[in-house]
């Protein structure tokens, strides 16, 4: 992941507009939690629920990075499942390969 995220104090535009996007997916629907695996716990079932968010994505993110104690390498495991996601989703389906 090194090279995607630079360290850009100012921010964008972009930036912004993607921090207000995942407000209005969260916010309206957490409820106030009592530890921090129950914050996490309804981020992640909020992320999963909401039609604007990839369901399997929100998978990896709650399985790999949405945790209180994150895997040593989290970001790794993360990283590998996401890229195969995107190498199977970009495979042409058999019948398509074939004919």
């Amino acid at each position: 992941m090194e090279g995607l995220v630079e360290n850009d104090e100012t921010g964008t535009p972009d930036d912004a507009a993607a921090l207000g996007m995942l407000a209005a997916l969260v916010l309206p629907e957490v409820e106030p939690a009592d530890t921090p695996d129950a914050f996490l716990a309804g981020v992640s079932k909020t992320l999963k629920a909401s039609a604007d968010v990839d369901v399997d994505l929100a998978s990896i993110l709650s399985d790999h990075l949405l945790t209180v104690t994150p895997h040593a390498n989290a970001i790794a495991n993360a990283k590998a499942a996401i890229v195969a996601m995107a190498t199977k989703r970009a495979a042409p389906a058999e019948g398509q390969a074939d004919g």
